[in-house]
């Protein structure tokens, strides 16, 4: 029976190094600007997997703790796109992730409208199920605004009492007594919110798969592997997810970077494909796209490090796409070609990814509804 299909939304905050992730290796201006420590190698045992593309007379190379993607790439499930991102220029964390999860910029933002990309498409697409969209994490992502998703770090979290959910008819007491003005009105419209997300499904204490799930596969010890968990969780579960965001943090490298890039990108590599495989034959449902707010400054800084930059590398798993590519354009990393003469230019609008994944796998029959009119030309990620 075909399911509907699912989009996971992977976003790394903190501005991840692209250049180091799917690294030009055999561009000179890289090779000048960073130590060996902070690119990757095409020597030794330390060597990134290359990868076959024709968008560059370039030799780029996965990082070398990225070898699941590398695999996920070459057997044609994994589609990058290097030198996308926001186009609207800033170097702050929170301004760069704010526009980006809005989707909207300037004269395209209605007045009065607080909206985020995702919570236009749960209103354009008006998905059924009790939990169409989920937040793994502790806060409301600025992507959801103007939905209400689930937010929970666990599926267990969101059971209310010992072992159900919200049930209906209490939910119809607590509105008749308290109503909007009762004595604890904030609270109960909390619980309010979390019935109306979960509809009419209940759980019984019995039910251990929900609060004791047991994976396909191990997943590796790590800060990314429970909330991965969570979602293979919710959708093996056919609770009628639609969409998910998961935030994974610490990317924001100023000071002695290959370390932390490295152990960062290990892990992200290990889970998603612990995730991936937990699917199974779900996958064909499934698209993730990993992303991230910025990348980094093409010349490293004093401390070991790199700066907060502008272009960055997007990549989109799931079996729908024709993976195994790069697609979008290079610009290089010559100094006429930098942005402000220091960063990787932005050339693909990271909005034109998003809009084909949700033409191309969420079916969607207008994005421009979610991006305010934006359109770009295809990237052929589904073509």
């Amino acid at each position: 029976m075909a399911r509907d299909p699912i989009l996971v939304v992977l976003f790394l905050r903190g501005g991840a190094d692209g250049l180091a992730l799917v690294c030009p290796t055999s561009d000179d201006n890289l090779i000048a600007a960073r130590s060996e420590d902070l690119r990757v190698t095409r020597k030794g045992d330390a060597a990134g997997r290359a990868i076959k593309q024709d968008v560059a007379d370039v030799d780029f190379r996965f990082h070398q703790t990225l070898q699941p993607f590398a695999d996920l790439y070459d057997a044609g499930d994994l589609t990058l796109i290097h030198a996308s991102g926001l186009t609207e220029a800033t170097r702050s964390h929170f301004d760069a992730e704010a526009r980006i999860e809005r989707g909207l910029f300037g004269k395209d933002i209605p007045p009065g409208d607080p909206s985020g990309w995702i919570g236009r498409w749960l209103a354009a697409a008006a998905p059924e199920g009790p939990m169409p969209a989920l937040a793994v994490g502790t806060s409301h992502p600025a992507s959801f605004m103007g939905a209400s998703p689930a937010v929970s770090e666990s599926l267990g979290d969101l059971m209310v009492g010992s072992g159900h959910w919200l049930a209906p008819a209490l939910r119809a007491r607590l509105s008749e007594g308290f109503g909007d003005h009762g004595p604890l009105s904030a609270p109960i419209d909390g619980l309010l919110q979390l019935s109306d997300m979960i509809g009419e499904r209940l759980w019984s204490e019995a039910d251990q798969a929900l609060l004791s799930y047991s994976p396909a596969v191990p997943y590796p010890e790590n800060p990314l592997s429970p909330s991965l968990m969570t979602v293979a969780q919710t959708i093996k579960q056919d609770m009628g997810l639609r969409v998910a965001t998961v935030d994974f943090g610490n990317w924001d490298t100023h000071v002695l970077q290959a370390g932390q890039l490295s152990e960062n990108a290990g892990w992200l590599a290990q889970s998603v494909m612990a995730f991936w495989k937990d699917l199974g034959p779900l996958q064909q449902d499934v698209s993730v796209v990993i992303m991230s707010e910025f990348g980094r400054r093409l010349r490293a800084n004093s401390a070991g490090g790199t700066d907060h930059g502008r272009g960055n590398v997007m990549m989109v798993l799931g079996p729908q796409a024709k993976g195994g590519r790069m697609v979008g354009r290079w610009p290089g990393l010559s100094n006429d070609v930098l942005e402000e003469g220091a960063d990787l230019a932005v050339v693909t609008d990271y909005r034109a990814v998003l809009s084909e994944l949700l033409s191309g796998h969420m079916k969607l029959d207008d994005p421009t509804k979610v991006f305010g009119g934006f359109s770009a030309a295809p990237l052929g990620i589904w073509g």
